[in-house]
């Protein structure tokens, strides 16, 4: 009888203890994935998992060691074709790319990433139509897909069809609102069109993204293009102050007081502090040079020529200057 009262106690601890022996891998961590594929070299979701996870840290050569040996095992699933074809991509092997994007295609046809990788690929390769019907096949799927209609625009605008890319742009901003490159490109478009509804576009980029400091340097240099100085100033000095690393704002203000307005003194610390955000930019400092130039301090000047001649060894317009001014390199 006693034994009989000990038996369920003792399966218990037998089960507790195969539960214990199964438990799943953690494969949150290298450390697991590599413990989970010393257990079992086959482990799929181990080895893609480790793919990712070396593709996430630029080692794209072990990656692609893991991804084969997966596809080895299993070549039915749409979706490790598709991060093949993104290591391959990395690795600039774009014609493996392609094959792994077809592959995951011809596995599952429906597979909207898929087609949307294979599109960007056309585009990166200038295959142009092959790209705008990889997009079609997304579109076919999804009609309010912006990212598509988004991509259309590129192709038509990199073929030099801007009205059909204008009319992409926007068609993908009506599908979402947030779509801040969107917004972008159509700035981009007016700019280059002279037509003052780029500004209106790129602030809607920074509604979305008001941290932007490309687009914000992009309605200065609107203005600046189009005589408007004082509010390129507003914007580029606004700029300065939310982001002081951005250079080609300092820049362009000691441009403006340069060569706009005729105060050399008050370019210079603005040539002065581009320079220093930019360690290579020698065009800021020769800039320097020419305020110290026409303030008459020559030896000054020449410093600053030499030190852009110092960050770009074939900077011309530095060189004359120097051999103006009758010094030396």
């Amino acid at each position: 009888m006693g034994l009989r009262k000990l038996a369920p106690l003792w399966l218990f601890i037998v089960v507790l203890m195969a539960s214990c022996g199964d438990k799943p891998a953690d494969l949150s961590t290298i450390e697991g994935m590599n413990a989970a594929l010393e257990e079992n070299p086959n482990d799929t979701a181990a080895l893609y998992a480790r793919a990712r996870y070396f593709l996430g840290k630029g080692k794209p050569d072990s990656a692609v060691v893991d991804m084969q040996q997966l596809i080895r095992i299993d070549s039915t699933r749409s979706s490790y074709f598709v991060t093949l074809a993104d290591i391959y991509l990395v690795t600039n092997r774009t014609r493996f790319t392609r094959q792994a994007l077809q592959k995951a295609i011809s596995l599952d046809a429906s597979n909207t990433d898929a087609h949307m990788k294979l599109a960007e690929l056309y585009l990166y390769v200038e295959m142009r139509q092959e790209a705008l019907n990889s997009l079609n096949e997304v579109l076919k799927r999804n009609k309010t897909n912006p990212k598509a209609y988004y991509l259309k625009g590129m192709v038509y605008k990199e073929g030099g069809d801007t009205n059909l890319a204008i009319s992409s742009f926007l068609t993908a901003a009506e599908q979402d609102p947030q779509y801040a490159n969107a917004y972008e490109q159509l700035g981009l478009i007016y700019s280059a069109k002279h037509d003052k509804r780029a500004i209106d576009f790129f602030n809607n980029v920074l509604k979305v993204n008001p941290n932007n400091s490309q687009t914000r340097y992009n309605i200065g240099y609107f203005y600046q293009q189009h005589g408007e100085l004082e509010k390129a100033i507003e914007v580029y000095s606004e700029l300065t102050t939310k982001d002081p690393s951005y250079p080609f704002s300092h820049y362009n203000i000691g441009f403006i007081l340069f060569e706009y307005q005729n105060k050399p003194a008050e370019a210079l610390p603005y040539f002065l502090q581009a320079s220093k955000v930019k360690a290579d930019y020698a065009e800021a400092i020769y800039m320097a040079g020419l305020c110290n130039e026409k303030l008459g301090n020559k030896e000054l000047a020449l410093q600053d020529y030499r030190e852009a001649l110092k960050r770009n060894p074939g900077f011309d317009l530095a060189s004359n200057a120097i051999q103006r001014l009758g010094g030396q390199p």
